[in-house]
């Protein structure tokens, strides 16, 4: 099996698509079936299953793709050995919300780049969605967000860090001398916030999911933070937020812990089962060593996907669970 070819599989498999895989691997679409040909000559099966309408893998593809990346992971490890070298070298695709990339991750991203100059790192801004789809397809070697992936999803995950939920109301409002505010302080008050399916939603809605707790009156869903952020600035109502969404847009605001600081986001990172290249278990060990560094609190908001499939509505948006109590996240 030549590496080439185990690339080039990989990159077809990852799209389902020929021509899709050569933009991938910068081939023609002949020079693609030509090496997904030659790789099924040598295992002696089929890896693909072709029709007029769509191409698939066969249980064989499936095999080998875990086999392939670790292959050519394992190749890249020797070639540095070899050469004498632990220095960094290749490619490193990270995604991230754009509110983690803003703050949480860019520290983290400048110090690894200057520590490794030989290696070219990718950062990729989106949604919830769009980062988990490209870490199972490959084109993301790593991604960060607000949610675990689900069960089975095939992904690993890990909790790397935390963020406080904060409440947002105008300069001059009746909670601003406030040290802290909880619900039983805002359940007359109005609220901004985002679509349902969205994230931010979800810490919205759990907020106030406990017995007893009265929710209080949504003014109007918005697809873009910024736009919360200013309609709270002009007094028209709050909103319930991660205070890494409002760094550097706090102005004309209050900005007040939820629940005395208690309610925390869990910020997880994710990635495929297999044999992790050299560059990216040194990247994850960096953001692990950044967060012992912080020692930011355990999380008491476990966002986690639902069970439902309700459309993504937001652009950092996806399934998520609830926020939980403080007593009860010291059981978990």
């Amino acid at each position: 099996m030549q590496p080439k070819h185990l690339r080039t599989f990989l990159a077809v498999a990852s799209t389902l698509s020929f021509t899709k895989a050569g933009q991938k691997v910068h081939l023609a679409q002949s020079s693609v079936t030509e090496q997904v040909q030659a790789l099924e000559a040598d295992l002696g099966v089929a890896l693909f299953e072709r029709s007029q309408r769509k191409l698939a893998l066969t249980d064989a593809g499936e095999k080998l793709v875990g086999y392939a990346e670790a292959l050519l992971s394992l190749a890249a490890d020797a070639r540095a050995a070899v050469a004498g070298s632990a220095e960094v070298r290749g490619k490193l695709s990270v995604g991230a919300l754009e509110t983690l990339c803003a703050q949480w991750l860019a520290p983290v991203l400048a110090d690894f780049q200057d520590r490794h100059p030989l290696l070219q790192l990718d950062l990729q801004v989106a949604g919830t969605g769009a980062l988990r789809e490209g870490v199972k397809e490959g084109s993301l070697d790593v991604s960060f967000s607000f949610t675990q992936p689900p069960a089975d999803s095939g992904l690993h995950s890990a909790c790397v860090g935390s963020d406080e939920l904060v409440l947002l109301v105008p300069a001059g409002h009746a909670l601003a001398s406030f040290a802290s505010a909880a619900p039983q302080h805002v359940a007359g008050e109005r609220f901004l916030v985002t679509a349902q399916g969205c994230a931010y939603r979800a810490m919205f809605d759990g907020a106030f999911s406990t017995p007893g707790s009265q929710r209080p009156q949504v003014a109007g869903e918005y697809g873009s933070l910024g736009a919360i952020v200013n309609m709270v600035r002009s007094g028209f109502g709050c909103a319930l937020l991660p205070r890494l969404a409002v760094a550097g847009l706090d102005r004309g605001l209050v900005v007040l812990p939820w629940q005395d600081g208690a309610a925390r986001i869990g910020i997880h990172m994710s990635w495929r089962p297999r044999q992790l290249p050299l560059a990216l278990r040194q990247f994850q060990d960096a953001v692990r060593h950044r967060a012992s560094q912080l020692h930011e609190p355990v999380p008491t908001v476990d966002m986690q996907y639902a069970a439902s499939s309700e459309a993504v509505a937001h652009e950092e948006a996806n399934r998520v669970g609830n926020i939980v109590d403080v007593a009860d996240a010291a059981d978990r």
